[in-house]
């Protein structure tokens, strides 16, 4: 199939929006693994796509606590994503759509001379000025990418791209349809900064639609395509997860990354801002038959480890806020967390200190190297982490899949059901002396609905698959996109 023609959106949900339980397993004979898989599904609300049940009951226990009034926004966070797979949907060609006059001026980029006084006043810090006329220049363009097929903004009568310009015009279209999607998520960028998060989700589709027509007319597009495309997808994404009630879209919009092989991505639930070029195995979580030596040798000091805690936990003047800048990385780590508190005690990293929890200390570094390299090249730490009663971490992806996260349980309160973390699409539970291992780089949360404090040792360590001279350069790859990243997102496109 054409890969327009797969844009769909997420349909994997392996728990109940209501019971949180994964579906009820039905043996049928005579099924592959996949046709088993199909089978035992739950099914999702028919109208936000984002919720899914067991039963009817469960349906309805959802909607009576709170789904009702989510649905309905969460159905308008979704409407950019189907307007997308609609206008790729509408005809075998999948082609976008523009009026022939549209056509004209988009080769002659009349308002280029708009666009380039706005980059001016951008440069003098006049911001707000510059962003006036960076959404006047892309206004004419927003009608046309809008239009429906049958409602083109210049006329009842619609055109192919490939019929109106035609083939000897596709690759001065494709330079003059890039330039403008480079402006489009500039324009985006400054909008989803500026709190404007409709407009912001618009502007991506459109530039995505542009995108993708490039790579319909050229078949293997060039790398700036690939990058301009890979950063659309991100931003699109990221626009859910920092609406906490949209969040969950997030698997929607990776769904159609992935399908479509437009994004560094190849899961919809590991989203992270950063993908290793080398092939690194994708495990969620590992189970303690697979973990290596060293967990044993931690778990059998836990009880030292939990007495250094305990006398490091009475010196509150060195406990923090995760998120709050000390340990110099994790800076938009409070974004992701609601109810009381969530602090930390930093061991190896930016801001630790020298001669506190020896033990602990002399352990990581004699079967931990690893953890103490990546915090020493800032790509991660050794913290106690404290989360307070009645406080949840909610659902994010870490920053890059070149890193793995343990967690050894100190002190866990009593009720497993109400303290938990979830990796992907299962949920697991912490033990006092026991490491749970996984990739932070998929979509995880934590909940604790106890009034006791849940207390871990967190450590990060390079995924294993990375040795030598590759993880020096996936961490220096790793900083160069981040700092790539600020420069695109600050300094308008040309």
């Amino acid at each position: 199939m054409d890969e327009i023609g797969r844009f769909s959106l997420f349909s994997g949900w392996n728990l109940c929006s209501h019971c949180k339980s994964p579906p009820v397993v039905h043996e049928v004979e005579g099924v592959n693994d996949q046709e088993k898989h199909l089978a035992n599904k739950l099914p999702s609300c028919s109208k936000c796509h984002s919720a899914a049940y067991h039963s009817v009951e469960c349906q309805q226990a959802h909607w009576a606590g709170g789904h009702k009034q989510d649905c309905k926004k969460l159905q308008k966070a979704i409407k950019p994503l189907e307007e997308l797979m609609g206008w790729f949907h509408c005809d075998n060609d999948y082609t976008s759509w523009l009026s022939m006059d549209m056509i004209a001026e988009f080769y002659a980029d009349k308002n280029n001379e708009l666009w380039q006084r706005g980059v001016k006043e951008w440069n003098y810090q006049n911001y707000l000025e510059a962003m006036r006329i960076f959404q006047s220049y892309l206004l004419p363009y927003k009608r046309a990418w809008c239009a429906k097929p049958d409602t083109v903004a210049h006329g009842k009568q619609s055109f192919y791209i490939k019929e109106v310009i035609g083939t000897a015009n596709e690759a001065l279209f494709c330079m003059s349809a890039l330039k403008l999607a480079k402006r489009l998520l500039f324009c985006s960028y400054c909008e989803m900064d500026g709190e404007q998060v409709e407009s912001a989700r618009q502007r991506l589709v459109q530039c995505l639609s542009l995108l993708v027509t490039i790579r319909q007319l050229h078949g293997s597009p060039n790398d700036k395509v690939k990058i301009t495309m890979d950063d659309a997808w991100m931003e699109l994404a990221l626009s859910m997860e920092e609406v906490p009630s949209d969040r969950v879209i997030a698997r929607h919009v990776a769904k159609m990354a992935v399908t479509t092989h437009s994004c560094n991505w190849t899961n919809p639930l590991q989203r992270p801002g950063f993908v290793a070029k080398v092939t690194l195995d994708a495990i969620p979580f590992i189970p303690r038959d697979k973990h290596p030596n060293w967990c044993k040798h931690i778990e059998s000091n836990w009880e030292h480890i939990l007495k250094e805690y305990q006398t490091l936990a009475m010196n509150d003047s060195r406990w923090h806020d995760v998120g709050s800048g000390v340990r110099g990385t994790g800076h938009d780590d409070h974004m992701v967390v609601t109810g009381r508190r969530w602090t930390e005690y930093v061991l190896f990293g930016s801001g630790s200190i020298e001669n506190d929890a020896p033990i602990t200390k002399k352990l990581i570094r004699e079967h931990l190297p690893d953890a103490v390299s990546l915090a020493e090249m800032g790509g991660g730490e050794v913290i106690f982490s404290r989360l307070e009663g009645d406080t949840h971490i909610n659902s994010h992806c870490g920053p890059t899949n070149i890193r793995w996260t343990a967690h050894l349980g100190l002190i866990v309160p009593r009720s497993r059901s109400d303290c938990r973390i979830r990796v992907a699409d299962q949920w697991y539970n912490w033990e006092a002396g026991k490491v749970l291992l996984f990739d932070d780089s998929f979509e995880h949360e934590v909940v604790n609905d106890t009034p006791e404090d849940r207390i871990v040792l967190l450590i990060r360590l390079w995924h294993p698959q990375l040795e030598g001279k590759n993880r020096l350069e996936a961490m220096m790859k790793a900083i160069a996109k981040k700092e790539e990243n600020v420069v695109k997102r600050y300094h308008p496109a040309m």
